[in-house]
């Protein structure tokens, strides 16, 4: 895969972390098959679980509560996904991992962590990345300078509607 696709399905999956209600982590995932979507997947509550302020606040609640964007994903594909490739905008915990290699995908591709991020998770990081090269699983995490529009290659007209769109929807943040 180039690093076009690469960053047009990064760049996907974090807009989909958007969707997350969690005031903390969001996080987002895109299983493709080559340049085809396959399913898209954000971290929260199960459908109908109630995912209230106190319960999104309270730590141990949310993460007893929370499927994680991966998991997501894997759950709405409703398919097999071997040799699939998953974008998500976190290395995934080893609990995903494992689900990941068991799915029996290719390839996982996620950006950089954060210094903040790995001071909380980089022993879980290594077991994940550990499991990846012992079940010959393709890893690859690109910073977030890679993920750009000159690398998507992308392009929007001035002025044109869909910029309009973009900016109604992602810039006025």
């Amino acid at each position: 895969m180039s690093i076009k696709w690469d960053t047009r399905f990064l760049g996907l999956a974090a807009h989909i972390s958007s969707w997350s209600k969690d005031p903390s982590s969001q996080v987002g995932a895109v299983i493709t098959e080559g340049n085809r979507i396959v399913a898209l997947g954000y971290n929260g509550f199960a459908a109908g679980v109630n995912d209230t302020p106190e319960r999104l606040q309270d730590r141990a609640c949310k993460l007893n509560l929370t499927i994680h964007a991966e998991e997501n994903a894997m759950i709405f594909a409703k398919r097999d996904l071997s040799g699939c490739t998953v974008y998500v905008t976190h290395p995934p915990c080893p609990r995903c991992a494992s689900k990941l290699i068991q799915e029996e995908v290719a390839r996982i591709v996620s950006i950089q962590p954060s210094s903040d991020f790995l001071s909380r998770w980089a022993e879980d990081l290594q077991l994940s990345y550990q499991m990846y090269a012992e079940a010959d699983i393709s890893y690859q995490a690109y910073t977030v300078n890679d993920i750009s529009v000159t690398n998507a290659q992308v392009t929007m007209a001035p002025g044109g509607y869909f910029n309009q769109v973009l900016s109604q929807l992602l810039l006025k943040l």
